[in-house]
């Protein structure tokens, strides 16, 4: 049997070993994620332009002609890309912009990350690129909630309204319990999974970038890139982080008067979501169509949160419905109440 200064000296020599495995891992992992990393940015290229504002520039990507001008927001995790199917469709008649918030994207970064900063960066950025209004403002889940701040804060500038399967401000208030631990469990994982990030983990599994899988080749690799990243994800992280001041500004629009507005409702829930979240949902879409006098809630069958704007089928469906929204918006609106 070994004596005890024979035991420690391997027990000694294990620990480094482990060490130096754990310290090789690392090593490995930042060389993955670095060289994938440069050969994505090597094969991605924005779609748009930078433009600089008085604050961060930021990723603006405009087609088609003609007026009112389209405005797509997108959700949680998103950038421009997200709308790859949709924005084409729409350019056939309008004038048509998505965009990049502050730190996502191709955009650079920015301090505040809740609504009323979201609408007033957003404002800067189409002014300082020479995109007059008025505008149709899409928004699409969390992005919803970001449009109804704009609305609130720049009335006079929005003549027409699109949610799709948005953000309702009041939903973690209204949803289950389980619901609403799980939108914090998000909220608290995400600055491990942007540390995660470096060593390439996240690159590896990639749950957010299969998100979007069904968008165009090079905007779905953009997409993993971009979720990848831990910028990318640490202002995800902000923004779930300004979630009330976000919802307290998107309430501020309490109204839409005469403006037309769509909201559209996938007809199947996401995996993982239980049938009362997604009634409760369904639900609260109905009720936000309420906003406007000329409002209208429509489900596209067959789709889901993501499908709406990741599969083509499904993106051309919620394409022709926002393509009559941006129809009716050519007449003359009603008064908008904030």
């Amino acid at each position: 049997m070994p004596g005890p200064s024979t035991i420690v000296r391997r027990l000694r020599k294990f620990t480094l070993a482990v060490l130096l495995l754990l310290v090789g891992l690392v090593i490995v992992g930042v060389l993955y994620q670095q060289i994938g990393q440069a050969l994505d940015r090597r094969a991605v290229a924005a779609p748009g332009r930078l433009v600089a504002t008085q604050g961060p520039t930021m990723h603006l990507h405009c087609t088609g002609e003609g007026g009112p001008t389209v405005i797509l927001e997108a959700g949680a995790f998103g950038f421009a890309q997200v709308w790859a199917w949709v924005q084409p469709r729409l350019a056939e008649h309008s004038r048509v912009c998505s965009y990049d918030r502050a730190g996502l994207g191709w955009s650079d970064e920015a301090e505040a990350h809740d609504g009323l900063a979201v609408a007033r960066r957003l404002r800067a950025l189409l002014a300082a690129a020479g995109e007059p209004g008025p505008y149709v403002l899409i928004g699409h889940s969390l992005g919803g909630a970001f449009v109804r701040a704009f609305v609130a804060e720049y009335p006079a500038d929005v003549v027409a309204v699109g949610l799709v399967e948005p953000t309702h401000p009041d939903q973690l208030e209204r949803l289950p319990p389980e619901a609403r631990k799980a939108h914090a469990r998000v909220a608290d994982v995400l600055p491990i999974v942007a540390a995660l990030s470096h060593v390439g983990i996240i690159r590896l599994t990639n749950p957010l970038g299969r998100l979007h899988a069904g968008l165009p080749d090079g905007d779905y690799r953009a997409a993993c890139m971009f979720t990848s990243t831990a910028r990318h994800l640490r202002t995800s992280h902000a923004e779930f982080a300004a979630w009330d001041a976000t919802m307290a500004a998107a309430r501020a629009n309490t109204s839409l008067g005469e403006r037309p507005l769509i909201v559209v409702s996938a007809a199947e829930p996401m995996t993982g979501m239980t049938g009362e979240v997604f009634a409760l949902n369904r639900q609260m879409h109905a009720e936000l169509a309420g906003l406007s006098a000329r409002g209208r809630h429509v489900t596209i069958a067959g789709a889901n949160h993501m499908s709406l704007i990741t599969e083509p089928a499904h993106a051309e469906q919620l394409a022709e419905l926002l393509r009559e929204t941006i129809a009716a918006a050519r007449e003359p609106p009603g008064p908008v109440q904030r």
